[in-house]
């Protein structure tokens, strides 16, 4: 198996030789009906991603980086389809904006119009989580905000999100939008009664009240004004091989979700 540093495109003193990466490519392309090429070719992927976006992706003490979707990655297009990856985290804005120009290779995220103007996109999600409206239990204006079922419906609160948030210039175009660089402010902003709600994901949720030891501060309802949050590989279009990875991921990401292995890295965040 390789194993990925988090920062470096250099591969550790335990990975596999190039010679036995490419074998091992090879063979994992043929399985799937994709041209061994390819892999000769692009043996490497530099992935960006929000550096403080707990539990998909953020910096551990040591500045490299964990969570769902680097371990998810790392099994897709690294174990399975032996593509090394490195992993950066930045500033959510600033990390798009690298794939936008080219010093990065790829992001996983959302597949807005925005960022399909310089990146192509995968077909099948990497992860499709339903969003929820967050709250703080105290909020004088609770009951009204638990029976909100559509976009428009939010233009009576005060909606707190993150620099870079895609849905900010589109979804949540006209609304009272407060933006702080991260989820954590976001929430904590929204505990101190300076916002009054956010949409966002269960996972996220639970792993970032949890740490903040804030987790019974807050309540949340389903919300259908937004569909769920399909978090896509997309690849900038200036990189050559960048549609056949995809096509590649494609069909992995199906076996990974198939033999339940990306269900049981979701898992392991969010218990």
């Amino acid at each position: 198996m390789v194993r990925f540093v988090s920062g470096t495109s250099q591969p550790t003193s335990t990975a596999l030789s190039r010679r036995s990466l490419l074998l091992a490519a090879t063979a994992a392309a043929g399985s799937l009906g994709m041209p061994a090429s390819l892999f000769a070719k692009t043996l490497a992927l530099r992935v960006n991603y929000f550096g403080d976006y707990t539990p998909y992706s953020y910096l551990k003490a040591d500045s490299s980086m964990t969570g769902i979707f680097i371990d998810a990655l790392n099994d897709v297009l690294g174990r399975r389809g032996a593509v090394a990856l490195t992993h950066r985290g930045l500033p959510w804005a600033r990390a798009q904006q690298e794939v936008k120009e080219g010093e990065a290779d790829a992001f996983c995220t959302l597949a807005s119009d925005a960022r399909k103007e310089y990146a192509n996109f995968s077909q099948e999600a990497l992860y499709s989580i339903g969003p929820v409206l967050c709250f703080a239990k105290n909020n004088p204006q609770a009951d009204k905000i638990r029976k909100v079922t559509t976009l428009e419906g939010l233009g009576a609160f005060s909606v707190g999100t993150y620099i870079g948030d895609s849905r900010v210039g589109t979804a949540f175009k006209g609304l009272n939008i407060n933006t702080v660089p991260d989820v954590k402010q976001v929430l904590l902003k929204i505990e101190a009664g300076r916002s009054d709600l956010t949409v966002i994901n269960i996972p996220t949720l639970a792993v970032v009240t949890r740490n903040l030891g804030i987790r019974d501060k807050f309540d949340t309802v389903p919300f259908n004004g937004l569909p769920a949050d399909s978090y896509h590989l997309g690849i900038r279009k200036t990189y050559a091989d960048g549609p056949e990875i995809l096509a590649l991921f494609d069909k992995l990401v199906v076996a990974a979700r198939t033999d339940k292995t990306l269900e049981k890295i979701l898992a392991s965040y969010s218990n």
